[in-house]
This record gives structure tokens, sequence and C-alpha cells, in this order.
């Protein structure tokens, strides 16, 4: 098993809110133009996905109240994906359940991390290696 520095851990974990942001924010624009049935509410999932989107950046930067907000707003979405399941047993909200849990897991994990980092002053995270391998092409091809 590789070890993982608290840097690269929280990293993950906030490329996997953003991920997720950008995941739901597609999701909920095709709600809205009519390509995608069976979503309530498009509107204010779009507004709940943007948040997601903001806090996972937040995050990256080091901001412990969006970790916290964060990881308030995944238990909540645990919690209505779970009533979900249970009240029409569907493969669509049990692999969102799915991630919604799994995401507030790490996200709860990661608490600890943040608090080490910040005493560290180790913010903004660092870049991941393919981000910084994209920027290079750029900057190489530009200038």
């Amino acid at each position: 098993m590789t070890y993982r520095t608290p840097a690269q851990r929280l990293g993950m974990t906030a490329n996997l809110v953003i991920f997720l942001g950008i995941l739901y924010t597609l999701l909920h624009l095709l709600a809205i133009l009519g390509l995608l049935r069976g979503y309530r509410l498009p509107g204010l999932g779009l507004v709940i996905a943007l948040g997601i989107l903001g806090l996972g950046y937040g995050i990256r930067h080091g901001s412990s109240t969006c970790l916290y907000a964060a990881t308030g707003t995944f238990a909540g979405l645990s919690l209505y994906f779970g009533a979900l399941v249970v009240a029409a047993w569907k493969p669509y909200h049990m692999l969102r359940l799915g991630l919604s849990t799994w995401t507030l897991w790490r996200l709860c994990h990661a608490i600890p991390l943040m608090r080490l980092l910040q005493q560290e002053q180790a913010f903004p995270l660092p870049m991941s290696r393919y981000g910084e391998r994209f920027l290079r092409r750029l900057r190489t091809r530009s200038g």
C-alpha cells in the first residue's frame, strides 16, 4: 500500500468534492434543458451542485469552514438519498447514496488533516502531477 502525505490525502478529498460538484452540475443542467427526466427541482439542485463545487475549491485553499460545510452538505445528501432508496428502490438513488456516503466518510477523515496542514501553513495545496503536466504544455505552446 502506498503512503500518502496528509496534503495528498486532503487534496484527493478536495478533488472528489470538486468532481462530484462538476458531475451534479452537468446532470442538473441537462435536467433544466429537458434532456433528463425525473429530477425534482433541477434549479435548486443546480444551486446545491455549484455550492458543492465551490466548497471543494475552498477545501483545496485551506478553508476549514468549507470543509465543515461540505461535511454537513454531504451528510444531508446522504440522508436524502437514503430516504429515496427506502421509498423507491432504484439503482440510480443507490449510486448517489453510495457516492455521497463515501464522500462524507472521506470528509470526516479529512478534518484532522485540515488542522494539521493549517498548523504547517501548507495552503493552497499543490496541484496534481496531471495538472502540472497540462499547464506545462500550455506554457510551452504559448511562450
